[in-house]
């Protein structure tokens, strides 16, 4: 029987890293003054808010996906095809990070800029789930040849998706505040790590 063969892992981890940069990078060139602030740059940077608010958000998220993707490939030693085709779905849809923040940032007055982020948002995880599930049905991918303990990122995704379904709650009644909403994810997250069992 044939070896399967499996792609180089840290050829892998620069894509992530390289394409994460980026993206992380590119939400700052959504920050910007009108062309004519008549010499009141407080209150230009006050309309500003709404942009400022939605940068800082996005930017947290993709830092917590960063984040959660070095946790979950910490024991991954081997990379088949459908991981890598996986891995490359999720940077497709984190990819788009920077596109959505600007719908949120420069039309936070409509509630349907903020459920295009939602779902935009809500995907990268839900991928990020199926991307473990893969992991999880395929041991012989990890270094010690186990999926035991590996976490599937349901947790995670319930956080991302309740939040998300908060914002896009608020967007309907006051739709300036609503990227605000995605801050639960970080006492939610403390809380969910705290209820799991040692």
């Amino acid at each position: 029987m044939a070896e399967p063969s499996y792609l180089p892992r840290n050829r892998l981890d620069a894509l992530v890293d390289g394409i994460l940069a980026i993206t992380m990078t590119l939400l700052v060139f959504g920050l910007k003054l009108p062309d004519d602030i008549h010499g009141d740059l407080f209150g230009a940077l006050t309309k500003l808010r709404p942009t400022i608010v939605s940068w800082v958000v996005s930017f947290l998220i993709l830092a917590l996906c960063w984040q959660r993707h070095v946790r979950d490939f910490r024991q991954v030693g081997h990379i088949d095809g459908r991981l890598f085709r996986l891995v490359v779905l999720w940077l497709l849809v984190t990819s788009i990070v920077p596109f959505t923040t600007t719908l949120i940032g420069e039309h936070d007055d409509l509630p349907q800029s903020h459920i295009v982020y939602a779902i935009n948002i809500t995907a990268i995880q839900l991928v990020a789930v199926l991307r473990n599930l893969h992991l999880r049905a395929h041991p012989a991918l990890f270094t010690d040849g186990t999926a035991e303990g590996h976490d599937t990122g349901w947790r995670t995704a319930l956080i991302v998706g309740v939040s998300a379904l908060v914002s896009v709650a608020v967007a309907f009644v006051q739709p300036g505040d609503a990227s605000i909403a995605y801050i639960l994810i970080w006492p939610l997250s403390l809380f969910a790590n705290w209820l799991r069992p040692q």
